[in-house]
């Protein structure tokens, strides 16, 4: 027993063992399995799919960044759960805007050590890996279309509106 135990412990930790910015990665699914579901693989219930969290710490080194990646990632979840519920999912995709927009424009009037000086299309960078089988670009299409026609207000540039902690790492959701 104690043997099948430590084999199990040994075999979680390789899963597992791939740590970027303090933050231990998901394990890397199978490609087949993940996209035969409209959802996908979110082994951590982080609200990001694991192939796409993984993704994100690879790509992006600054945890800035990798919050606001990961802040877009779980928006742009929320339009494949239900592309019905577009006015609340707009909502979090806008509180994406107004982090970003923080971080370039006023970071440096706050002292901030971090000032994000390039411009990132968050949306079209994201969208690459988020949306990448059909159903699931089908789903952001839906989401679109009970957009359309609607005029919106943006929510100013604040930090208050970044959903991650210094270190790049989400809040939790209820914390929302």
């Amino acid at each position: 027993m104690k043997r099948l135990a430590f084999v199990l412990l040994f075999l979680t930790s390789n899963i597992y063992s791939k740590t970027i910015n303090g933050h231990i990665l998901p394990p890397e699914s199978d490609p087949k399995i993940n996209n035969s579901t409209l959802l996908g693989i979110d082994s951590n219930n982080n609200g990001v799919r694991d192939d796409v969290e993984r993704w994100i710490y690879k790509t992006y080194k600054h945890p800035i960044e990798i919050g606001i990646f990961m802040q877009s990632a779980r928006a742009y979840n929320l339009v494949i759960v239900d592309p019905t519920k577009a006015e609340e999912t707009r909502n979090h995709i806008s509180n994406i805007v107004s982090c970003i927009g923080y971080w370039k424009y006023y970071s440096k009037e706050n002292n901030e050590t971090y000032i994000l000086y390039q411009f990132r299309d968050t949306s079209s960078e994201i969208n690459k890996i988020q949306f990448n089988t059909t159903k699931r670009l089908m789903a952001y299409e839906r989401f679109n279309e009970e957009l359309s026609g609607g005029v919106y207000k943006s929510s100013g540039m604040t930090k208050e509106r970044c959903e991650f902690d210094g270190n790049g790492i989400l809040k939790a959701l209820k914390d929302k």
